[in-house]
């Protein structure tokens, strides 16, 4: 990798985030904010910030070219892989505990 590339790079991440005053809050619901729009909205703000907007690209099934983009808060990423994780445990027992029971 070049060596400018790599300065730039570690430039970028060592710019601080601006303080929570000066960020912009979150006015609309990211699944319909542009490209653009989410772009400004996160310029300076961390990845880590629960209100940073992340997107999340998808091939459509079907399709070599189409493809989806979906994008919420890191916060409400956090909140679908929580809910999604207790569905899973929630269906797991469901099924061993019809499992375990035998017919008398």
């Amino acid at each position: 990798m070049p060596a400018s590339l790599l300065l730039a790079l570690a430039a970028a991440a060592a710019t601080p985030a601006l303080p929570a005053a000066e960020l912009p809050t979150l006015e609309k619901d990211p699944t319909v904010m542009s490209q653009s729009e989410i772009r400004a909205f996160n310029k300076g703000r961390l990845a880590t910030d629960r209100d940073f907007i992340r997107c999340v690209r998808r091939e459509e099934t079907g399709s070599l070219v189409r493809r989806s983009f979906t994008c919420h808060t890191v916060e409400q990423w956090a909140k679908m892989d929580q809910q999604g994780n207790q569905n899973a445990r929630d269906t797991y027992d469901a099924m061993t505990s019809k499992a375990t029971r035998t017919s008398g």
